[in-house]
């Protein structure tokens, strides 16, 4: 996918790196780990398999600086991308109708969640209460998600939102009166965890 390979070459040329370089280093990085060229894949390339190619010829290399900033925006790359078909154009996307007013269907949606490989936990968070399936999560969490939701919203409108925090990725969908969050481990499926958020639509609310 040209624009993410455009995204590292763009960040790789300001560390000295010339493009032929670059994507020399990004094919080995991708040989070496296995991945594909997915919008996860792209991700899971820059955040580790990337960084060890170049620190073999920039040792004191550690991904920050400008190099940080292309990962968040290869990042919000990947979120645009990942929950659209490739394999036809045309499919129609998936929506799943959920009732968040019903108790049980509120507990179906976490238990699945929660299923989901390298979930941590996941939470319902309304007027500042929260139903959680979130071992050993303290009690300031659903004030954290929510407060994460809230910064996002004010710059703009959002369908799912991507983060990363310390050693986790952390997903929030606004469904009607409700936030879903899902955090998940550094390295999880991306890409399905966004098209499963995407997928929710409230019960007689908007997608």
């Amino acid at each position: 996918m040209q624009e993410a390979e455009e995204i590292l070459l763009e960040a790789l040329s300001r560390y000295g790196i010339p493009p032929a370089a670059s994507r020399n280093l990004i094919e080995r990085a991708r040989e070496r780990s296995g991945l594909g060229r997915s919008p996860a894949d792209w991700v899971r390339l820059a955040e580790g398999p990337l960084i060890e190619e170049i620190q073999e010829i920039i040792p004191i290399f550690q991904g920050k600086g400008e190099y940080q900033e292309a990962l968040m925006r290869l990042r919000a790359w990947a979120q645009r991308h990942a929950a659209l078909p490739l394999h036809d154009e045309d499919a129609p996307a998936r929506v799943r109708t959920v009732d968040l007013s019903d108790r049980a269907a509120r507990e179906r949606l976490l238990a699945e969640l929660a299923r989901e490989e390298g979930t941590v936990g996941v939470a319902l968070i309304r007027n500042g209460n929260a139903e959680m399936r979130f071992p050993k999560a303290s009690a300031n969490l659903p004030r954290l998600l929510y407060a994460a939701h809230q910064l996002v919203a004010r710059r703009r409108p959002y369908k799912v939102a991507y983060l990363v925090v310390k050693e986790a990725q952390v997903f929030l969908r606004p469904l009607g009166e409700y936030v879903v969050a899902v955090v998940t481990k550094r390295g999880a499926n991306l890409g399905r965890v966004l098209t499963r958020l995407s997928e929710l639509q409230v019960e007689g609310g908007p997608k």
